[in-house]
């Protein structure tokens, strides 16, 4: 995954009203532009394209095993219609099986970098002192439900 630039600006330290709606704004506006925000916001969010992202991937995925294992994919001419049906409902199987998993795979797999790049973030614009209070803490939704009033 590509590294995550960390926050711009004076991290938040203490709660005084002030700086902590300046730091709050200022915080929201630098996640919007990369990306996070809705992580901070939204419970268990999943961002709209990481399907059709992992699709795209499955397909290369697929063109791939169609060069590599050719020989599941020949239909022998002289089979009956029946049997020619059965054997393209073989091939639908296999090649369906393959895109589920890469799909499953790659949408899990950007799914958990995205939450890292906005925990990352967000443990970027706290102070060392809040860093170390909410270590334990991993989920950017969580931490920013303790961190955002």
């Amino acid at each position: 995954p590509s590294s995550v630039q960390p926050f711009v600006g004076t991290p938040l330290d203490d709660l005084r009203p002030l700086a902590y709606t300046l730091w709050k704004t200022d915080f929201l506006s630098q996640a919007t532009s990369r990306d996070l925000a809705e992580f901070y916001s939204t419970k268990d969010y999943v961002p709209q394209g990481n399907r059709i992202d992992a699709l795209n991937i499955s397909k290369m995925y697929l063109e791939l095993d169609q060069v590599e294992h050719s020989e599941l994919y020949v239909v022998d001419p002289t089979l009956s219609e029946t049997d020619r049906e059965a054997r393209l409902a073989e091939i639908k199987a296999h090649t369906t099986a393959i895109q589920r998993e890469v799909i499953s795979r790659e949408a899990t797999k950007k799914l958990a970098n995205q939450r890292s790049a906005a925990h990352t973030f967000l443990v970027s614009a706290i102070s060392t002192n809040l860093r170390r209070l909410y270590q334990a803490t991993t989920c950017p939704f969580e931490l920013s439900g303790v961190l955002f009033l």
